[in-house]
């Protein structure tokens, strides 16, 4: 009996000690070890939120077992995914991937709209996702990230030109109150007269109101306070007030969690955009939805075709 007693009691010695040293680990991630311990401790926990809340799924409704797309309809639908729009002459910053020359932007909607592609907006890219309705082939969707001047200034007469629709996620704390005098070589941001008067070809949706910046700090890594969901109530409040009243966000930096998504859906977000590459599928999960990066270097038909973001000659 002694005996026993003793082996138990070393072992609950291994397991405190082990347990505290795990502990001490995921609150001090000071190197590499430590940080792939803090990181295994985060997933565990997410993998735990999602067993112990019923209510929550990343799956679609649809049940693609029994779901066929019809024949002639879309199979797969792009989201493509721009940010900063400037003229080639104020790009200070040719490697920065937000950023595209206007010239490129126009040749990538004109080879576009001259290949038979047609935008379709983020409802109709629900109900596709739902399995509830099909879309035409070459179907695609326009995303602007930010809300930057320029894609009004700039963006806007072109996609008009092309009879095309687009998204803009707006961060709703820098939309300005009244416009300023756009400077090409300046950074500014949309205002609310610009953006209702660029209404008849932009859809305006969240990308949060004051979230996107880093400073939640999870193992050492300094990612975007989006994850900490303790600021999201407000935060949804604040963009709500503000008329982006929307269910559709994309989240700031790509980033997203299982406690995130479940916070967005108690207020009644419905999709949600990463910045994963890839297509949108009927079935895919609503609210980790991949985009697809357009840059300067981007072979525009060989995206479309494969998702693959390669370097080339521009067409």
């Amino acid at each position: 009996m002694k005996h026993i007693r003793k082996l138990l009691l070393a072992s609950l010695a291994m397991l405190t000690c082990t347990v505290t040293l795990y502990a001490y680990a995921v609150n001090h991630p000071t190197n590499a070890l430590s940080h792939k311990a803090c990181s295994s401790w985060n997933i565990v926990q997410r993998k735990f939120f999602t067993l112990t809340h019923s209510d929550f799924s990343l799956h679609s409704k649809l049940d693609r077992s029994n779901f066929v797309i019809k024949q002639g309809t879309a199979t797969k639908v792009p989201v493509l995914m721009y940010h900063y729009v400037t003229p080639k002459v104020y790009n200070h910053e040719p490697k920065n991937k937000s950023i595209i020359d206007l010239d490129v932007f126009e040749q990538n909607m004109k080879y576009l709209h001259e290949n038979g592609y047609r935008t379709v907006t983020l409802s109709q890219l629900e109900q596709y996702v739902n399995g509830e309705i099909s879309l035409p082939e070459k179907s695609f969707v326009i995303t602007f990230d930010d809300g930057y001047q320029n894609n009004y200034t700039l963006a806007y007469p072109i996609l008009k030109k092309y009879h095309f629709h687009a998204s803009l996620f707006v961060i709703g704390s820098r939309i300005q109150s009244t416009p300023v005098a756009f400077n090409p070589s300046k950074k500014s941001d949309i205002s609310k007269q610009e953006m209702a008067a660029g209404s008849d070809v932009f859809e305006y949706n969240s990308h949060t109101f004051n979230l996107h910046h880093k400073g939640y700090m999870v193992c050492g890594d300094d990612l975007p306070v989006t994850l900490d969901t303790s600021l999201l109530d407000h935060d949804i409040e604040q963009i709500k007030h503000i008329g982006i009243n929307t269910p559709y966000i994309a989240y700031p930096y790509g980033y997203f969690s299982e406690q995130m998504i479940y916070k967005l859906h108690q207020h009644g977000y419905r999709m949600g955009f990463t910045v994963r590459p890839g297509f949108v599928h009927p079935g895919d999960s609503p609210m980790v939805l991949p985009r697809l990066t357009v840059t300067n270097d981007t072979d525009l038909p060989t995206l479309l075709q494969t998702g693959s973001n390669i370097l080339s000659e521009r067409f």
